[in-house]
């Protein structure tokens, strides 16, 4: 009687290390286990190559659950039958049994292991891999018994939902974000969707660039450069719409420098760069790709009848991972946003300031799958185009139109929804 107790006591402890592992490995961050690998952590590589193959030590562990639990039963069921005869001895062994291994070798093990998962993970991986190996050739046995009744049922294909591995990093982003960490879940959100957002929706609209004509005189030329607080600006010949190149400061400094006669017989051709044009339709990945291929910072963008459409610089794609990038010569209103200090938390905007832009720096989520500016977005959800004063209501926000140029809306005023207060 004592040696079955004991043994029984075994079983019971195998049991519960046998659930605990299961929950532990396979609740374990596969991020923190490559680190923890990389760093030279061998318990760590054991969990990783554990986890890369989970039908071998999952079959190991269930093997060793069932071994254990029939075991126990059995035990159980003989000790009781001695003490309380047949009848009751079965009845009482299959409540005793049920109620021990339900509290004791599965919700215990497996709570404790589900609230501490990496730290019990590498604590008993050294064990399951030696256990893995030993009983390697009963595991693949019977997981090839199992793999031929799934082709026979049809359940080998692979799960495929949702956008794979990008859709799973961004899950991830989520799940860990914080108010303390929010700028930078906010970067790593902003890099995922680089290859999703095209130039066209980033782009400074050819209404608001800066081009002078080439045919300027050298003096008058100078003066609008030295005004102008961008290094690169387009230069047109007749009309805006034909871009002849790029003046770009540095090179017309050193080209003036550079040169000792009349400045009438100045060449400004030797500080203009070939113009590079590009679709709207690019994508923001491939275009800074291809910014990094050509060693250049700034491009024409086109619609795919050659019109064109604005600009786009490399800081523009830089801002869309880290938010504006304010430097000496900008100024707070230039991204078409000024916040007004009402009670409401109205905010003002341009037309043609993006959707992007606005969600980013405020929290929102504004939609913007039809429209990729503030105004495109009115103009899709009114069908029309507002007049001035004219006010809307849609995803709880509030639009009012304040200011519009011909059929361009030029300024609007906008309210959000007011905070929830939170919940204690």
């Amino acid at each position: 009687m004592t040696f079955s107790v004991i043994i029984l006591i075994i079983c019971l402890l195998l049991s519960m290390f046998f659930s605990g592992t299961e929950t532990a490995i396979t609740a374990t961050s596969e991020a923190l286990m490559h680190e923890m690998e990389k760093k030279g952590n061998k318990k760590a590589k054991a969990v990783k190559k554990l986890k890369e193959h989970p039908d071998r030590f999952l079959s190991m562990i269930l093997f060793g659950n069932n071994v254990v639990n029939i075991a126990a039963t059995a035990i159980t069921t003989s000790i009781c039958i001695t003490l309380f005869g047949d009848k009751l001895g079965v009845f009482l062994s299959t409540f005793v049994v049920s109620f021990v291994v339900l509290i004791f070798c599965e919700i215990f093990p497996k709570t404790v292991a589900i609230r501490n998962p990496n730290t019990i993970a590498l604590l008993v991986a050294p064990t399951i891999s030696f256990l893995t190996v030993i009983l390697s050739p009963m595991l693949v046995f019977l997981n090839s018994v199992v793999k031929n009744v799934m082709r026979v049922l049809g359940l080998l294909k692979h799960e495929k939902i949702g956008g794979g591995e990008k859709t799973e990093l961004r899950g991830a982003i989520d799940m860990h974000k914080s108010p303390k960490m929010k700028s930078e879940t906010n970067m790593l959100k902003s890099v995922l969707d680089l290859s999703e957002v095209c130039v066209g929706d980033i782009m400074t609209y050819r209404d608001k660039m800066v081009c002078f004509d080439v045919d300027l005189p050298l003096e008058e030329l100078m003066d609008k450069v030295l005004s102008c607080p961008y290094t690169r600006i387009p230069l047109y010949k007749n009309d805006k719409t034909n871009i002849v190149g790029i003046l770009h400061t540095k090179l017309l400094l050193r080209a003036l420098h550079a040169h000792t006669g009349d400045k009438k017989d100045f060449d400004l051709m030797k500080a203009v760069t070939p113009p590079w044009f590009i679709l709207e339709t690019t994508s923001l990945l491939d275009q800074l790709q291809a910014y990094r291929r050509r060693r250049e910072h700034f491009a024409i963008v086109v619609d795919e009848y050659g019109e064109i459409q604005g600009i786009v610089t490399l800081e523009d794609i830089l801002e869309e991972i880290v938010g504006d990038i304010m430097d000496e010569t900008d100024h707070p209103s230039e991204n078409g946003i000024s916040v007004i200090s009402d009670a409401d938390g109205s905010v003002i905007a341009d037309g043609a300031v993006s959707l992007r832009d606005l969600n980013r720096r405020f929290g929102w989520e504004l939609p913007d799958g039809e429209a990729s500016t503030l105004a495109g977005l009115l103009l899709y959800e009114t069908e029309r185009i507002p007049h001035k004063g004219a006010s809307y209501s849609f995803y709880g926000f509030n639009f009012k139109v304040l200011d519009k140029q011909a059929n361009r809306i030029s300024s609007i005023k906008i309210t959000p929804p007011p905070e929830e207060p939170e919940k204690n």
